[in-house]
């Protein structure tokens, strides 16, 4: 593939690739930030089984760590991962980690409990996203705490497996907050900072998917290409304090539903 071919040769940082999806839809054209579509994904899921990457799960890479390998990941438990994604990674013998807002499940546009076994039951990971999608940087240490409880021990009663791996609500950590979530029994905690994740790491960095991903920028992060990873976060890097002040201020923008946010 000629995406590969062009940047195979660059010098290659050490890590795996965890990347980060959100929203999928089928239109060929998206215009919301997080919304990849459908065929894109596909090109992505393509290129990692022509290129012959061991697509792992969350909980594997850590122990199994190989120099050709990936992680996917989706936040936010919508119904499009349900609807788009499963089918598209079955199709391809792939797994996935689906991280999972617990009050927003049976919720319009996102999962139900049925969706989320069988989900389960094909061999997807399904994590927690924190018991209602907020920032908990913001929270008292012991209520986040509580709320991270809930959020896991919902999982496990619907689904009948252990939860153990936690993505953080817009990507807000806090040493305080990763001290909580390892309380609340989460092994595997997963940020949005952008870079190659190690297993030594505490936190698990992760490379955002946005509507404009291109085929050739996605199989330059897959191969680990220094340039391209540079920039990825020094883009992001710059983004991060924006997005916490608009959180706090005009949550709106960033598409947060305060409605849906109470549960």
């Amino acid at each position: 593939m000629a995406a590969y071919e062009l940047i195979s040769s660059h010098f290659a940082l050490a890590g795996v690739p965890v990347f980060m999806y959100h929203d999928l839809c089928a239109s060929p054209k998206a215009t919301e930030r997080y919304t990849t579509p459908l065929a894109r994904f596909r090109d992505h899921l393509r290129f990692l089984q022509e290129q012959q990457f061991a697509v792992r799960q969350l909980p594997e890479f850590a122990t199994e760590p190989t120099t050709r390998s990936v992680v996917l990941t989706f936040d936010d438990g919508l119904a499009s991962h349900y609807q788009l994604a499963l089918p598209a990674l079955l199709e391809q013998g792939m797994s996935a980690t689906f991280f999972v807002t617990t009050a927003l499940v049976e919720s319009t546009g996102y999962l139900t409990w049925s969706q989320l076994r069988e989900m389960s039951e094909a061999g997807m990971v399904i994590g927690s996203h924190g018991h209602r999608h907020i920032d908990y940087t913001g929270l008292p240490t012991s209520v986040a705490q509580s709320e991270l409880l809930r959020s896991r021990h919902e999982l496990e009663e619907h689904l009948g497996q252990q939860t153990t791996t936690f993505s953080a609500p817009y990507g807000f950590l806090s040493p305080a907050l990763t001290t909580a979530v390892r309380n609340a029994g989460f092994r595997h905690i997963c940020s949005s900072l952008p870079w190659l994740a190690t297993p030594e790491s505490g936190v698990i960095s992760r490379l955002a998917v946005y509507h404009d991903t291109k085929l050739s920028e996605f199989a330059a992060l897959a191969t680990r290409s220094a340039w391209p990873l540079l920039r990825r976060r020094t883009r992001d890097a710059l983004l991060h304090l924006p997005k916490q002040f608009l959180l706090r201020t005009s949550p709106e923008k960033l598409g947060v539903n305060v409605s849906q946010e109470a549960k």
